[in-house]
């Protein structure tokens, strides 16, 4: 009778294990999908160089409201929508850092969802400095 009731509690917390993981990964992609840019990534020649991209951003919720579009390069909105569901934001971006786009109510400091641009290098800057001597 025991061993029916260890294996009944095991799996009372498996299941409880699962669901809980589920809700967690549930409640992630409502977020992920809120907002997405195109392309993720710019790429400059040069670490610490100018980096030059169109990008493309999209973003959709579920209910119709006014939506504002910011980035951490600036304090002010880059785009506002009335009444709106979704809309399409396209623009060329210089950054020489990594960029946020994130998606507030108008009004409001919540943000409703995210999106970076990362900056990519074909040569990353090397910190050695090339008058060195070398022995060998």
């Amino acid at each position: 009778m025991k061993t029916h009731s260890k294996a009944t509690k095991s799996l009372n917390i498996f299941i409880v294990f699962v669901i809980s993981i589920l809700s967690i990964n549930a409640s992630a992609s409502e977020t992920e999908g809120v907002i997405s840019i195109s392309p993720k990534q710019c790429i400059a020649l040069n670490q610490g160089n100018l980096c030059y991209v169109d990008i493309e951003i999209t973003w959709s919720l579920q209910e119709q409201g006014n939506y504002c579009l910011f980035s951490s390069q600036q304090e002010s909105s880059l785009q506002c929508w009335q009444g709106k569901r979704a809309g399409d934001f396209a623009r060329e971006i210089v950054a020489k850092d990594n960029v946020v786009f994130s998606l507030k109510p108008q009004n409001s400091k919540i943000i409703l969802g995210s999106a970076k641009l990362e900056m990519a290098w074909v040569y990353k800057k090397n910190n050695r400095s090339h008058s060195t001597w070398r022995m060998f």
